[in-house]
């Protein structure tokens, strides 16, 4: 598979990170006080000698870590079956939904504290009564808020938390965006956020977000612009576009309109315009951003992975007919940002070497700010190069040393370029 091949990669990929990250609305006023009244409570339930540490990098990212080394939880002994992707979650301080409960023993009762255990194989079957004996990672302790019976009645699909999480065994707080009004806080990896400081988005800036859903960058560059950029969000199709719309009106922004269509074919000779949308003409956008479809290896913590190597291969081919669709519908000096939430060098820096040989008009810049480590040396860019893009990952190296707050999000990848004319 083309990836980093070495032992610190792996555990890194299979630990949570150590703090939780959450992009404030700018266009709504955040009330701290809700988050310390939380914490105050939550402090008494678990013993905490205090509550977790948090600040903000900058008003619009609130960084909250780990409860304190005294907090624990003993094992009830009561062990909950989830599928690996719940447990994940959970370790990253989520609760447990319907859906991802596969096994539960007959005779819990309701608010009854139990233990979450994650399939690491996935082979536990849907509905177990007994003890799974396959591989299983202990994640969590929580309360039960579902039985057998609204779990598992045949023909209904169950929704809804099924296990309210009180504490997982990363110690990151269970805080989640509903503890606060509609719209003002989003749960929000760091790196991503940073993607969109990087685009950078100004009031009246024509902007394309070309694989917009569900629109956590989208609606985050409408709030940099004080919502007053002119940002067009295009998705694949109408159910996707649905969610970026629905992140718009939850978050109270009016500057973005979606197109449900297929950006590699975004670009027309014959578009008259942008205002009905996609196909565009040629440059028509002052800033593109693409955050492209990728094999998603950086995510953390992955307890179990199905990509092939012949999965990862298939990105590359849509990623390029992305990257070219891009270029075309830029401006001559606008600005194109390029990521990606994975590790693989062929979707990351490969592409940039690939873009920057088959596009003599585009100019890699800085990807400021440059709050990630540099690209990989050996991978298709020189220093300068690399050092101009930014890899958020556990690699140390000379040429950019990296605050541990940034290597402690996933894995994520970010390069910019300028269009010469």
């Amino acid at each position: 598979m083309d990836t980093i091949d070495s032992n610190e990669l792996k555990v890194w990929l299979s630990q949570p990170p150590k703090y939780t990250t959450f992009r404030i609305n700018t266009l709504k006023k955040f009330d701290e006080n809700i988050l310390q009244e939380f914490l105050k409570s939550q402090s008494k339930e678990l013993g905490a000698s205090r509550i977790p540490k948090y600040y903000f990098i900058r008003p619009d990212c609130l960084i909250l870590e780990q409860w304190p080394d005294d907090v624990t939880l003993e094992k009830t002994g009561t062990e909950v079956i989830v599928d690996a992707a719940c447990a994940a979650a959970v370790l990253r301080g989520a609760h447990v939904f319907a859906p991802g409960v596969l096994g539960l023993p007959v005779n819990c009762t309701l608010e009854e504290r139990v233990d979450i255990y994650g399939d690491l194989e996935g082979h536990c079957k849907r509905g177990l009564k007994v003890q799974y004996e396959g591989r299983k990672q202990f994640v969590g302790t929580g309360s039960l808020k579902m039985l057998r019976s609204q779990l598992y009645d045949k023909g209904v699909q169950p929704s809804g938390i099924a296990i309210h999480t009180i504490l997982p065994t990363s110690r990151l707080p269970v805080v989640n965006e509903t503890l606060f009004p509609k719209g003002e806080v989003l749960l929000q990896n760091l790196p991503s956020i940073v993607c969109g400081w990087v685009v950078d988005a100004k009031p009246n800036e024509i902007i394309l977000d070309m694989c917009a859903a569900p629109g956590n960058k989208t609606t985050h560059l409408a709030e940099m612009s004080k919502n007053q950029a002119i940002i067009i969000a295009v998705d694949k199709t109408p159910q996707r576009t649905a969610k970026i719309k629905e992140s718009c009106d939850l978050q109270g922004i009016s500057c973005v309109s979606s197109y449900a269509y297929d950006s590699t074919k975004c670009c027309s000779e014959e578009s008259k315009g942008i205002d009905n949308g996609p196909p565009f003409p040629p440059n028509s956008f002052d800033k593109v951003l693409l955050d492209a479809p990728c094999s998603g290896l950086g995510q953390r913590p992955q307890l179990m992975n199905k990509m092939t190597p012949k999965m990862v291969g298939s990105f590359k081919c849509i990623q390029r007919k992305l990257l070219a669709e891009a270029v075309k519908v830029l401006k001559v000096s606008g600005k194109l940002v390029y990521s990606t939430c994975t590790i693989t060098e062929s979707e990351n820096e490969g592409m940039v070497a690939w873009a920057l040989e088959k596009f003599p008009c585009l100019k890699l810049i800085p990807a400021e700010p440059l709050l990630g480590g540099p690209g990989l040396p050996n991978r298709g860019l020189n220093d300068e190069q690399r050092s101009l893009v930014q890899r958020f990952g556990p690699e140390i190296d000379d040429l950019r040393p990296v605050d541990p707050l940034y290597k402690e999000s996933i894995g994520f990848f970010i390069a910019s370029f300028i269009k010469l004319p």
